[in-house]
């Protein structure tokens, strides 16, 4: 009997070792691997780009359209910007120039001198106010060929350059006006108000300096 079940317990192993290296247990271990190949798939690639809300670029774009969208309608247009940045301009040139005039031995030239800093100064403060309140950039230096025209001026003196300056207030003035009209008709109710508002100013300016002129004739 003893040595029966010595024979049976040799007989248990000898199927246990076979057992544990059968094809079909190695099979178990491969698709062990091949099942952590699949999680590998379904994390890097498995789920398609926009096929869930995470993925979803189409959606992702169209939500940042419709963000813009809203933004923008707190903004002005781009012709009230333009209008913006070309009245900045013009009204840096204005006080600069008109820093440069009041140097003229004219009275007249250097009184009205005087006004433009003064005049021009105060519209461009508003100017400033209502650009930050859009959210427009104003320009901070003047382009290329009116820095120019200002280093010019500066080397001028006596006559010549009161002539020059006149002539320049009254081309300037007429142009200014053409483009505050344009900002008069803006959709944007504080732009048109800023426009309204600075154009008989202007038009000041522009019919003292064609009597000045003619007084130079």
């Amino acid at each position: 009997m003893k040595a029966l079940n010595l024979f049976g317990i040799l007989a248990i192993g000898a199927c246990t070792f076979q057992a544990c290296h059968s094809p079909e247990t190695r099979g178990g271990q491969g698709d062990s691997s091949m099942s952590d190949s699949g999680k590998t798939d379904t994390a890097g690639g498995a789920v398609p780009m926009g096929s869930g809300p995470a993925g979803d670029s189409s959606k992702t774009d169209n939500m940042a359209g419709k963000t813009g969208d809203v933004t923008n309608q707190s903004k002005v247009d781009d012709d009230e910007a333009t209008f913006m940045k070309k009245a900045a301009i013009g009204g840096m040139m204005e006080v600069d120039a008109g820093k440069v005039a009041m140097k003229s031995t004219n009275p007249k030239v250097k009184a009205f001198a005087a006004q433009m800093v003064a005049d021009h100064s105060k519209a461009n403060a508003e100017l400033k106010a209502l650009a930050m309140k859009k959210e427009i950039i104003l320009p901070a230096e003047y382009p290329s060929e009116e820095k120019a025209h200002m280093d010019m001026m500066k080397k001028m003196t006596g006559a010549d350059f009161d002539k020059h300056y006149i002539d320049m207030m009254v081309t300037d003035h007429d142009k200014t006006i053409a483009l505050f009209k344009t900002g008069a008709m803006a959709q944007d109710k504080e732009v048109k108000d800023f426009a309204n508002k600075t154009i008989p100013v202007i038009t000041g300016h522009f019919e003292k300096a064609k009597a000045i002129q003619a007084g130079m004739k």
